[in-house]
């Protein structure tokens, strides 16, 4: 099977664009930067500004000399928008980091039990895209877009859609039915005419427009397929690129496990919420953590003075002598799994006057595999393989120190910064084929992305499993500790 394919991930800070060729193969991209507007507790983005930049890389590619007649066009991009549309036009986009927004909804007519069944998840795990609704007066909008990926594809075909991946996170859909459903959001004024089309990602949404084909070099008449959220085609392409359906860890500034799932298991601790998987009858468990990136990165300033990441790297690689009772807690910001605790607070335990700063720096990643290993075994998940995307899998030590706590091979993707493309790819192709999610799937893997592999080292099996049972208590007993 061939199909070739323009590809658009619309991130929160860069739009990237590439042709897929006939045989998988990226014949070129590009990117452009996004900008984010902040006033406080406001965080906006300019649609028109991402229209923009889309038009422009479209541009770039053809004077590279890419020609955009292609099968059809796929996008993904960031979730839990809140986009406005009135008369044709967003003037604002709403971003899901956005806390200016009033928590009125919080106060359901729905018990909170009703809300799960129905979607998944209670009203703490869904977007605050719900709480804006009531307040920003319903009649001055026509239409609400959820996904900047969505506005990307009402520019070219004129029709709004959502997909099931980021209509969950609305709180407004049926997580089984995967359709939008009206006791979620009645009494707030809002009505069926006014929320886009739900779509399933491999779903056509349209067809480029005339005045969109002059505008972008893309042929009027191309089919543009629904797409998915940036959450789920990272799933999407993590479960094809692993080659299996254990999940997979993110490491960003923030961190999380996503786990396939054919049933809805919420937790009695710790913060556990639901997407609905791209494959129909399927869900996504997701099991966030507060702390990752971010803490690696104050770290690196703690320790290596102007952010030196090199010189972290080798600090913290192998420090002799390492203290077995040395046990770094990252909750540096609250923590969300596996228990909640806003005011959690992080903490060196087992400091001797054998301690340096090559020990400390190693703790804090130990401390990091620890805790991701944790929600692991929160979703009662064990591997012989992990698969490891995000920005901090450039850190040589961190990818080590995870394949040694897990003693698992860890698996790294070489295409990081396109991963969200690679399973937005896989939605096209189930398009233009219409085939399978096994057959798109087994078509990506057939792409040579010479993935980074790390194995544990064993003999420090024994070490870790002391130090990470150390690690699980001290959390433990620091639970609450700094309510008083």
């Amino acid at each position: 099977m061939r199909c070739r394919l323009l590809i658009a991930d619309l991130g929160t800070s860069s739009l990237k664009v590439m042709i897929m060729g006939g045989g998988g193969q990226v014949e070129s991209s590009t990117s452009e930067p996004v900008l984010t507007y902040t006033e406080g507790k406001r965080h906006e983005q300019k649609p028109a500004e991402w229209w923009k930049s889309f038009k422009k890389a479209c541009r770039t590619l053809h004077n590279q000399g890419t020609g955009l007649d292609v099968d059809a066009v796929v996008c993904t991009g960031q979730m839990e928008d809140f986009i406005p549309v009135k008369d044709g036009r967003a003037d604002t986009a709403i971003l899901y980091s956005d806390q200016g927004g009033s928590r009125r909804l919080q106060n359901r007519h729905l018990a909170s039990d009703a809300v799960t069944a129905v979607t998944g998840n209670d009203w703490k795990s869904t977007t605050p895209l719900m709480k804006w609704l009531a307040d920003e007066a319903p009649e001055k909008w026509e239409r609400v877009l959820f996904g900047s990926k969505d506005y990307l594809i009402y520019c070219l075909t004129g029709v709004s859609v959502c997909d099931p991946v980021n209509g969950t996170v609305t709180g407004m859909m049926n997580v089984h039915t995967r359709t939008w459903d009206e006791q979620l959001w009645n009494g707030t004024g809002i009505s069926y005419r006014q929320l886009p089309l739900l779509l399933e990602p491999e779903d056509i949404a349209g067809y480029v427009l005339k005045e969109a084909a002059v505008q972008t070099g893309i042929p009027a008449g191309t089919p543009v397929c629904c797409g998915l959220g940036d959450g789920g085609a990272v799933t999407l392409a993590a479960g094809f690129q692993a080659g299996g359906d254990s999940g997979y860890a993110y490491a960003g500034t923030t961190g999380w496990a996503a786990v396939p799932a054919d049933t809805l298991a919420m937790s009695k601790e710790g913060s556990v919420f639901h997407l609905a998987a791209p494959q129909k009858g399927q869900f996504i468990k997701i099991m966030p953590l507060l702390n990752m990136g971010n803490v690696h990165q104050w770290a690196v300033h703690t320790w290596c003075g102007h952010g030196n990441f090199e010189e972290f790297e080798k600090l913290a690689a192998e420090p002799k002598a390492m203290p077995e009772s040395l046990v770094f807690i990252p909750y540096l910001n609250g923590e969300r799994n596996p228990i909640v605790d806003e005011k959690a607070r992080g903490a060196f335990i087992g400091i001797d006057s054998q301690v340096d700063e090559s020990h400390m720096a190693r703790a804090v990643l130990e401390g990091l595999a620890f805790s991701l290993k944790q929600v692991f075994a929160q979703a009662g998940l064990a591997s012989s393989s992990l698969f490891l995307v995000g920005g901090g899998t450039k850190s040589r030590a961190l990818r080590q120190i995870v394949a040694d706590v897990f003693q698992c091979r860890v698996q790294v993707s070489a295409e990081q910064e396109r991963l969200a493309m690679f399973g937005a790819a896989a939605c096209g192709w189930k398009a233009v084929h219409e085939c399978s999610w096994e057959e798109a799937g087994k078509a990506l893997r057939g792409i040579d992305h010479r993935d980074i592999i790390v194995e544990p080292d064993v003999s420090k099996k024994e070490i870790l499993v002391k130090k990470e049972r150390l690690f699980a208590e001290a959390a433990r007993r620091m639970r609450g500790i700094f309510d008083v």
